[in-house]
């Protein structure tokens, strides 16, 4: 992730070539909207930067909103699909997920493909909404205030991302902000005040150790997932299949390891 701001600082003069126009981003960058033809016909704005009702900003949310609508539908469909149980076979074992018949290559690409048209989506979204792309925008603690988000809404679970998302864009742009001044405003005395938002990208690591620690399944844990983290912690995963069956047995209780009863 580092790489990348370096490489689009420096990319202003690959042989002669312009491609990033260095520490002054690709700006600018014109806005979206819906061209001559539906304009004509439904009068939406040519462009959302027009003078026109509803305000640039409210058409942003809304495309953002049907943006992120068609996502989650794509991942629902995905999740359920033949491509989607491919790509839990492979997490789960490739060597077996291969000798099954799953395509490694061919599957693994698509999951590569897939998730770079939905990112390709949001940053060409992203760059018309601040009418340009620049090298800060690549920061690395963005990817750590994305992988907060995954984790503590559970890895593999739709709603709990989408909820962890919100949860942590409101702390973000907000939150932090109105806690820390009720902390100044309350408990701190005048001179020593703390700034919160300071330590925003402190505060999301430990909100990531926390979960890991007390619940790795996230807040709205997927059931499938929750189900292999449980039985992982309880070791039946690890267990021989001999211990697994006889453990159901009647009178496996009074058994010892292994299955065997215990001598007096």
């Amino acid at each position: 992730m580092g790489s990348i701001p370096q490489f689009v600082r420096n990319a202003d003069n690959l042989h002669g070539f312009d491609l990033t126009h260095g520490t002054f981003g690709i700006s600018p960058i014109d806005a979206p909207g819906f061209g001559h033809t539906i304009h004509n016909a439904l009068g939406l704005p040519v462009r959302y930067d027009d003078s026109f009702p509803p305000t640039p900003d409210r058409l942003f949310f809304w495309t953002i909103l049907g943006l992120l609508l068609l996502t989650v539908f794509c991942s629902w469909q995905l999740r359920d699909s033949r491509l989607g149980r491919a790509w839990i076979a492979i997490r789960e074992d490739e060597t077996a997920a291969g000798a099954m018949g799953v395509p490694l290559m061919r599957t693994k690409t698509w999951s590569y493909a897939i998730g770079a048209f939905f990112g390709g989506i949001a940053g060409a979204f992203i760059a018309s909404f601040n009418s340009g792309a620049f090298p800060t925008q690549f920061d690395f603690n963005i990817s750590v205030f994305l992988l907060c988000m995954v984790i503590l809404g559970g890895m593999g679970s739709l709603w709990g991302v989408v909820v962890a998302g919100t949860i942590l864009a409101w702390l973000n742009f907000d939150g932090l902000g109105n806690i820390g001044s009720w902390l100044n405003a309350n408990i701190f005395p005048a001179s020593h005040q703390i700034d919160v938002p300071k330590y925003s990208f402190g505060i999301y690591g430990v909100i990531i150790v926390l979960m890991m620690l007390f619940r790795p399944t996230g807040l709205i844990p997927e059931r499938r997932r929750a189900r292999e983290i449980e039985e992982g912690t309880l070791g039946t995963l690890d267990a021989p299949l001999y211990e697994m069956r006889t453990a159901n047995e009647p009178g496996a209780g009074e058994r010892g390891a292994g299955g065997k009863i215990p001598r007096g």
